[in-house]
């Protein structure tokens, strides 16, 4: 009876256990997940930045040449309101970017001088604009907050036409006979540089300066009809009968720094000046007549060449 009695409890004690038993047995195994707990991408270290700018600037050529006849000098003085574009690519992981912009006058008003023929008021038909592009790296420091500074290495094409009204050469000689003839500078010029940046919670600053090493110069001097060149002790006008052409070289500096507001996080309003400029050696092709009489074809050599172009900006620009 007792024996019974405790085969009895054993087998219902096994009966109960069974269960528990075959869930464990049958339950799958532990598996290890397919991605860690921290299998979420980081954050793109690509930024973008573009842009729309206002540039109130104050423009000015000034060159000398040598002639046969005497000297040739030119003045040009202008205000002209510039519209540009601009944007940035920036990649937080090397501490790089590359940046590019563009600007077009859309009005000009000034003076100029072109001794010894005349001088005036500029013309509504300027043409002065600009493009470029940087590839800039920032070691010191860090872009995505406070402090950075590096080195930058560009390019930077220069168009400054202002519109001088007596612009015109006179065709074969006769000065009743007229040929457009613009003042036209185009300078290609190679960028280096040093650029530095500040960032604060809703403010921040940027600067940058760069030297200009080289810059090819070609282009046009505005012509002097209809009354010609008027050189002291030379008894009649003399007159271009062609475009008188320049070429040359230079070299200077630009300068720029914008202090900036953060209304949003992505939105960027700054302020601030910029200031370029560039002195050289030009060298002046001049074909004309005196007196009727056509003169060998001159190479004037300059005796002064600078360009500058200064000013107030405003941006605005937003970054993603």
């Amino acid at each position: 009876m007792k024996r019974s009695l405790q085969g009895a409890v054993a087998m219902l004690a096994l009966c109960l256990a069974a269960p528990a038993l075959a869930a464990d047995y049958f339950a799958p195994p532990d598996l290890r997940p397919a991605y860690p707990n921290t299998w979420e991408q980081p954050d793109d270290s690509i930024r973008f930045e573009f842009g729309t700018a206002y540039w109130y600037s104050w423009g000015g050529q000034n060159a000398g040449f040598s002639s046969a006849f005497g000297p040739v000098d030119l003045s040009v003085r202008d205000q002209t309101h510039i519209g540009e574009l601009h944007g940035k690519i920036e990649d937080l992981s090397t501490q790089t970017y590359v940046a590019a912009r563009g600007g077009i006058g859309f009005h000009t008003s000034g003076t100029y001088d072109i001794s010894p023929a005349g001088s005036g008021a500029i013309g509504t038909s300027s043409r002065i604009g600009y493009a470029g592009a940087d590839f800039g790296w920032l070691p010191f420091g860090t872009m995505t907050e406070g402090f950075a500074a590096g080195a930058l290495v560009g390019y930077q094409y220069w168009k400054d036409a202002p519109d001088i009204g007596t612009g015109q050469y006179a065709i074969g000689g006769n000065p009743a006979t007229l040929g457009e003839a613009r003042d036209d500078f185009d300078i290609h010029a190679l960028r280096l540089g040093v650029k530095g940046t500040a960032e604060f919670e809703m403010f921040d600053i940027q600067a940058e300066a760069a030297w200009i090493p080289y810059a090819h110069v070609s282009g046009a001097l505005g012509g002097s009809a209809p009354g010609g060149f008027n050189f002291p002790g030379v008894g009649v006008p003399v007159y271009e009968n062609a475009q008188t052409t320049l070429s040359g070289r230079g070299q200077g500096v630009m300068l720029e720094a914008m202090a900036g507001f953060h209304p949003t996080e992505n939105l960027a309003l700054r302020v601030g000046g910029r200031a370029w400029y560039l002195e050289g050696n030009l060298d002046a092709v001049f074909n004309g007549t005196a007196g009727g009489v056509a003169v060998p074809t001159m190479t004037l050599p300059s005796t002064y060449a600078s360009l500058f172009r200064y000013g107030l900006r405003a941006e605005l620009t937003g970054k993603f």
